[in-house]
């Protein structure tokens, strides 16, 4: 039976096996291969790095899009890095393109999260949003008091604590 668990360890090999291929198609001898399917180079790498970025943020329920989509844009970096590495030509353009697949992939998400904050705090800053956003909040370390005893089994003698 199909449930959510099942479909993203399949997407997770899917993206696997396409990362591989990608990588492949990027850094090996197939300059060139794209226009046999009506494409250039800028819009290849496009197309590659937004198929690559809506993967992954399928794969990666638990992380932030943002988070991945730096990666996958440190990625293309790499990829243009490796292929003046390889013989091919390094093109910033190519980067650029990539950086954009990525971007068009990571948009949508950032949009609709102005949507429902548009929706649930109508009245709130975007300040005040981000104060009150729990995974943006800093741990601060307090000393504990000498006065008082600290448990020598419980760690360094400060505690944890979630604030602004």
């Amino acid at each position: 039976m199909l449930t959510p668990r099942r479909t993203v360890i399949l997407a997770r090999l899917l993206f696997g096996l396409s990362a591989c291929g990608l990588l492949v198609l990027m850094l090996g001898p197939f300059q060139g291969l794209e226009q046999v399917f009506g494409l250039n180079d800028k819009a290849a790498h496009l197309i590659a790095f937004y198929g690559l970025a809506v993967a992954l943020f399928a794969i990666a329920p638990n992380r932030r899009r943002g988070d991945l989509a730096l990666f996958l844009v440190a990625a293309a970096l790499g990829v243009e890095l490796l292929q003046g590495l390889t013989g091919r030509s390094v093109s910033i353009t190519d980067f650029l393109a990539g950086s954009a697949g990525v971007g068009a992939a990571w948009l949508p998400g950032q949009i609709e999260r102005l949507r429902y904050l548009a929706r649930t705090r109508p009245d709130l800053t975007f300040a005040e949003i981000i104060a009150s956003d729990k995974r943006r909040r800093r741990r601060r370390r307090t000393k504990v008091a000498p006065g008082k005893a600290a448990n020598l089994d419980s760690g360094p003698s400060w505690t944890d604590t979630t604030g602004p």
